[in-house]
């Protein structure tokens, strides 16, 4: 986005957005409650801002979304290892 690649710029947000949906729609509310349902709308969140960025060229609002998703890996990070397949 900072280079003027407004292309290369499109295609890594859809990518982007693609794995926030794909993170999204892996949610299962039913068993995960509370925290799934706010998951969800934390990346309902991030996906409108991937898209406001895309439209509005702000830099900024990337940054924004990749310290949500930053604070996201660290939660899942502190999950004991064997807790990660347990639900799959």
């Amino acid at each position: 986005m900072e280079r003027n690649e407004i292309a290369q710029t499109g295609e890594s947000i859809g990518k982007a957005i693609s794995i926030v949906d794909s993170l999204r729609v892996s949610l299962d509310v039913e068993k995960g409650g509370e925290i799934a349902k706010n998951l969800g709308q934390l990346y309902d969140y991030i996906t409108r801002r991937l898209l406001e960025a895309s439209v509005s060229q702000q830099p900024e609002l990337l940054a924004e979304v990749a310290s949500l998703l930053k604070e996201i890996k660290a939660a899942w990070d502190q999950v004991p290892a064997d807790l990660h397949h347990a639900s799959a």
